[in-house]
């Protein structure tokens, strides 16, 4: 699945870092929980969950009555394919240009400058 064809929105990507960071399945009770500083109510959680089945980047267990998701995507493919998406759309598929974009506008320290161009050395 590391080409990601669907789009999360935000409010999916929120329900996302929850189910990557569990350990475990969890239920609506749980993901509505782990959300912290939002009012979602169970209904909307269940939404947001469903958008995500459709999208097939998650998947449900039935136990009983109760629905266990856990996450099919993988946090590492969905953000590769979204910085692929950002690099592609914005600075024509070049880390040259983004980085260029960084260091021109002040955004990389020289701690930053001094980090790239040691991971960039060859042996």
């Amino acid at each position: 699945m590391s080409n990601v064809k669907q789009t999360i929105t935000d409010s999916e990507y929120a329900i996302m870092r929850i189910l990557w960071k569990a350990e475990k399945q969890m239920t609506v009770a749980d993901v509505v929980k782990e959300l912290e500083g939002n009012d979602w109510t169970a209904s909307t959680v269940s939404t947001f969950l469903q958008r995500l089945l459709k999208k097939e980047v998650i998947a449900c267990d039935k136990k009983g009555k109760t629905n266990l998701y856990y996450p099919l995507l993988k946090q590492s493919e969905y953000d590769l394919s979204e910085t692929e998406n950002f690099l592609s759309k914005i600075y024509k598929g070049s880390v040259k240009n983004l980085v260029a974009a960084l260091y021109e506008n002040k955004k990389l320290s020289n701690e930053d400058v001094s980090d790239l161009k040691k991971m960039f050395e060859l042996e």
